[in-house]
């Protein structure tokens, strides 16, 4: 992986119905990122499109995007299943005691080492790693939204 960049759930959306955040990407990916993103993303990503109407059109989006990207899909092994324990067990941020998901999403870029992790989720944004994961060698990546990904490594104007 080559300047890895860790995609959520959420970006998957935000690139079918904004087409030039999917351009956006597909640049960063061009200047030489890697864009990954995990299996359980993956499989939020569609759980959460099925009662949805417009699916297919969703689902069509996602796959042109991977072609065009070649995202590079992390599967779980045991340094992820270590940081999930790791981040469930000391996680001391009441806003995301619930939000397993967001913390397992978390732990796939913590193990695989992502320096960038890109959402619009207003809660994991803000979140911290816990110091005992620190002082076992995790890194905290940084987190950003779309909007300061363009602005800050895309030079896009606001």
């Amino acid at each position: 992986m080559n300047n890895p960049v860790f995609l959520d759930t959420c970006i998957f959306f935000e690139i079918h119905e904004n087409d030039s955040k999917r351009h956006s990407f597909i640049h960063l990916n061009n200047l030489g990122r890697s864009l990954a993103t995990s299996l359980t993303v993956i499989g939020e990503f569609i759980q959460e499109l099925t009662p949805l109407k417009e699916k297919d059109a969703y689902l069509n989006t996602f796959w042109d995007f991977i072609e065009d990207v070649d995202l590079l899909l992390l599967l779980p092994n045991s340094r992820v299943s270590y940081a999930c324990y790791l981040i469930c067990k000391y996680n001391e941020d009441d806003r995301m005691r619930a939000e397993y998901t967001d913390l397992v999403h978390l732990a796939y870029a913590l193990a695989y080492d992502i320096p960038l992790f890109i959402t619009t989720d207003r809660h994991l944004s803000h979140y911290r790693i816990p110091p005992s994961l620190l002082q076992r060698g995790y890194k905290q990546p940084t987190m950003m939204d779309i909007s300061t990904l363009e602005r800050q490594l895309l030079q896009k104007k606001g």
